[in-house]
């Protein structure tokens, strides 16, 4: 499991900034036009997604590449922007900066919230939510589709704004919870290349699919089914099930882990009710849900609800 990452910095030297920038995979340069240029930055994340909010003082421009993919949300006095086929104002909208596009901001006295994702992460993500494996990510434009998906990229990034500065962003769940749920945003909100429309019909198919299956697998979990099986209840293979799954359930679970879940919500709620004076046990409830192994059963149970399974049983 990645760990979590919290970064503060100060800095007045345009080298500094520099490489700040260049542990995120950000390789600009910084040129300070005047007196009080400055820097400050708070980060937090991990190695695959990074919230930074930033301040910098005085008028300056920046030029380069990235090896990442970022989105800036600037508030400030100036912040215009040019790539060698577009150019625009950043503020109040959001610009993607892409590898491979060289990108030239002139600036000035301005606050930020800065997204970051790598192109691997960004990557599997648009394989598992439209089913394109193979075809690597590639934006048409630094801007927005439209002007409603820059208004929910916006608020997507206000609320991870937020979650950064509530250190909510070092439990695992939440940041991989944001993680999934940026990169979805920047794929949706910015122009792709290729056909939106086989997206969008890839995607509303995974989400029929991830519904039937997962009523599927609710309402059997207590017979001997597979993943299998609810991958023909929802009429596809078990890999585009999968995928399904990765790209719609909230954690990203395969229909295995998630049928593995609501087995063990099924074993607890039998432990809840269960009587030991009259034969329940923990070993004979877990055989029933599926769970062969005591040991691993325990452990599982634990995990989850906090305390062994049998305390549960003879509260």
């Amino acid at each position: 499991m990645s760990r979590p990452i919290h970064h503060e910095a100060t800095a007045s030297e345009p080298e500094a900034v520099t490489e700040l920038f260049a542990q995120l995979g950000v390789r600009f340069s910084f040129d300070p036009a005047g007196p009080g240029f400055s820097y400050r930055e708070t980060r937090d994340g991990n190695e695959h997604v990074s919230v930074a909010r930033l301040s910098m003082g005085g008028e300056f421009s920046t030029w380069g590449d990235t090896e990442v993919f970022g989105v800036a949300q600037v508030r400030g006095a100036r912040y215009d922007w040019s790539t060698s086929d577009d150019q625009g104002s950043g503020l109040g909208h959001p610009v993607l900066f892409r590898p491979g596009h060289p990108a030239l901001v002139v600036a000035r006295a301005l606050e930020a919230t800065n997204i970051y994702l790598t192109a691997a992460v960004l990557q599997e993500v648009a394989d598992t939510v439209y089913g394109l494996e193979h075809t690597p990510v590639a934006f048409v434009s630094s801007r927005p589709a439209s002007p409603a998906l820059g208004h929910y990229w916006s608020g997507l990034v206000g609320w991870a704004a937020e979650a950064a500065a509530a250190a909510l962003l070092e439990e695992p769940l939440v940041r991989t919870d944001l993680t999934r749920r940026l990169a979805v945003g920047m794929l949706e909100c910015f122009p792709l290349t290729g056909d939106r429309e086989t997206r969008s019909l890839s995607m509303a198919a995974q989400a029929r699919r991830y519904r039937i299956a997962v009523a599927f697998l609710d309402d059997n979990a207590q017979r001997p089914i597979t993943v299998e099986d609810a991958a023909l209840a929802a009429n596809t293979t078990t890999t585009a099930l999968v995928r399904a799954f990765r790209a719609n359930h909230p954690l990203g679970l395969t229909p295995a882990q998630y049928l593995r879940r609501v087995r063990l919500a099924g074993a607890h709620e039998d432990l809840l009710h269960g009587d030991p004076t009259t034969g329940d046990t923990v070993r004979a409830i877990a055989i029933r849900w599926g769970f062969p192994h005591p040991g691993r059963f325990a452990g599982a149970y634990r995990e989850a609800y906090g305390v062994p399974p049998r305390w549960t049983l003879e509260r």
